[in-house]
């Protein structure tokens, strides 16, 4: 076999697993039922298709459809998929074509490096429909009924994989990653059979889709984390053995010039900070599975909210009102981060002591892509809540996607911080009591004009470092002790507020302001300042009349200019009856 002859070959296999991709979908429910199988793997053979270059050197050619597979692989059974073809690569490699006993010795080391990938391999999945299909194929004497056998094994094994693992049995489905893998092999047979890469017929694998009912996840690790790395100073099995104590459904693909990580972890940040210390992290993943599960749930709400991450709401609250959000980027010292997902406000100040250089910006159009389109699948309609379009370009970015999508609605808040979360609180609350997008849009026009942000920063030294108030104004607050009260204008842009020399005088300049007219609601966030919060909320608490909605610690993108100890009040005042 050369080059084009098996490059044509796995490209009618990924065209027959993409087809599938919304079946597979909704048979994910091991390892967990996040409903994302189908997607991942359809996004690996899409990568292979638009980026491997074919070649008639079979060693050239693998070495392109491996490279591809790294950077496209996504999920549990993508990952394995792409150790699959490294594998495969690694067997060949060098050779410009090969007889079928070359291959199938690449086969059975392809196999044992999928396995070697995971730290707990499980039976009943694409581990083992790959084992049994190729292995069973030995004595094929071509490439055509080779494929051909281990296709019909294939889907033997698939079969049996209901009975392998309960949740499978449980739910009436066999695995979904191993359907995958078997839907590619029928491509590969069809195409070697006929010539043609498009499979024009419907296998008899797939399972009946009725027979899927909603498993619910046990979370041990809520976050399915992964990342794309180059030039690592580790092997793939070094950086398994470092990342074990991190989580679980641990997987590592790929080479030290260019490796994929996959593990369930409930702190992301710590994962990437270790990364970071190995090789450059190129592409950065995380997944709120809690989230993902409730998306699938034919209970939810039928609007989806959707917060960026300057939203600073508290994690209950948007567990208990199911807002999504959405990570800007930061960068530190030329490294990304995803804001409050792979850097917490605690880690970006430990950084910031001996950083350079940081900056932040808005989510990549990949990220909101795979958040979003997650979302239009099993939401009637969606409302994203953005922070002020005058401080970020996310409102843009986010509009870009949605400019011809109905069922997307990009509101810009004008606000940032706790103003922002408690927008995004009050429309996750009317979504939840069974309002529809027109209503929550109305109250989000109207509670926009009365909420208010007010920071008292107790530094100015993060905004000079940053470039929000030029080294001269930094230099005569400091010489003053200047220490503002920072808020926004009606159309989003940063004003001083008041003006005070000390931070009691701060503090009394906001509280005046918040005896101007009465208060609806508010809310507090903080920089790693808990004590102060808390001892400004009693001074609020007897002009309110009220507890807070909510204290939370601000994102660290907020933070980056506050600096530590800066604590905002967000407020929405009741309507001015005389303007109603």
């Amino acid at each position: 076999m050369r080059g084009h002859d098996l490059y044509h070959a796995f490209v009618a296999g990924a065209k027959k697993l993409i087809e599938k991709k919304q079946h597979l979908n909704r048979i994910n429910v091991f390892p967990v039922p996040d409903g994302d199988t189908g997607t991942n793997m359809s996004y690996l053979m899409q990568t292979i298709i638009n980026q491997a270059k074919p070649s008639d050197n079979l060693s050239d050619t693998l070495e392109s459809i491996a490279d591809a597979a790294i950077t496209g692989s996504r999920g549990n059974s993508g990952i394995i998929f792409a150790e699959y073809f490294n594998g495969l690569y690694e067997k060949m490699k060098g050779k410009a074509h090969a007889k079928l006993d070359d291959f199938k010795e690449a086969v059975s080391h392809a196999i044992y490096k999928a396995h070697g990938a995971l730290v707990e391999p499980v039976e009943g999945t694409i581990l083992t429909v790959i084992r049994k299909a190729f292995l069973s194929a030995t004595d094929s004497t071509d490439f055509t009924s080779y494929f051909k056998t281990s296709y019909e094994e294939a889907k033997i094994a698939l079969k049996e994989t209901t009975e392998q693992l309960q949740v499978l049995k449980d739910n009436g489905v066999v695995d979904a990653g191993a359907e995958g893998f078997t839907a590619f092999l029928e491509g590969i047979d069809y195409y070697l059979t006929t010539g043609e890469t498009e499979v024009d017929h419907q296998d008899e694998t797939e399972t009946v889709e009725e027979s899927y009912h909603h498993h619910d996840m046990d979370v041990s690790e809520r976050y399915c984390t992964e990342a794309l790395m180059i030039n690592m100073n580790r092997t793939p099995m070094e950086v398994k053995e470092a990342l074990k104590p991190f989580g679980t459904s641990l997987i590592v693909s790929g080479r030290q010039d260019k490796m994929r990580l996959h593990i369930h972890t409930d702190n992301p940040e710590d994962v990437f900070l270790k990364l970071h210390d190995y090789g450059q992290v190129l592409e950065q993943k995380v997944d709120d599975m809690v989230r993902q599960q409730e998306a699938l749930r034919e209970d939810h709400p039928r609007v989806a909210i959707v917060a960026d991450t300057i939203a600073d709401i508290s994690r209950e609250l948007k567990d208990k009102y199911h807002i999504h959000t959405l990570p800007l980027n930061m960068m530190v010292d030329g490294i990304n981060y995803l804001d409050r997902v792979t850097i917490t406000t605690a880690t970006f100040y430990a950084l910031l002591q001996k950083a350079d250089e940081f900056s932040s910006s808005q989510p990549d159009q990949k990220t909101i892509e795979r958040t979003l389109s997650l979302l239009e699948e099993h939401y009637d309609s969606i409302i994203v809540i953005t922070v002020a379009s005058k401080l970020s370009g996310t409102h843009q970015a986010i509009s870009k996607y949605a400019e011809d999508k109905d069922n997307i609605t990009v509101f810009d808040s004008r606000l940032n911080s706790g103003a922002e979360g408690m927008l995004a609180l009050e429309a996750a609350k009317m979504a939840k009591a069974g309002k529809d997008k027109d209503e929550i849009l109305s109250m989000l026009e109207e509670k926009r004009k009365n909420t208010k942000i007010y920071v008292s920063v107790n530094t100015l030294k993060y905004m000079v470092k940053n470039g929000r108030v030029s080294k001269v104004t930094g230099l005569i607050g400091k010489l003053v002790n200047l220490k503002p009260v920072i808020s926004l204008d009606e159309e989003g842009g940063g004003i001083i507020a008041e003006k005070a020399l000390s931070i009691k005088g701060n503090e009394k300049k906001i509280l005046k302001l918040l005896k101007e007219r009465p208060i609806e609601q508010y809310a507090i966030v903080h920089a790693l300042a808990p004590e102060r919060a808390k001892a400004f909320t009693e001074k609020i608490k007897r002009i309110a009349g009220k507890d807070p909605e909510y204290i939370t610690t601000i994102s660290p993108i907020i933070s980056m200019n506050s600096g530590i100890g800066a604590i905002a009040v967000s407020v929405t005042f009741k309507e001015d009856e005389s303007e109603a």
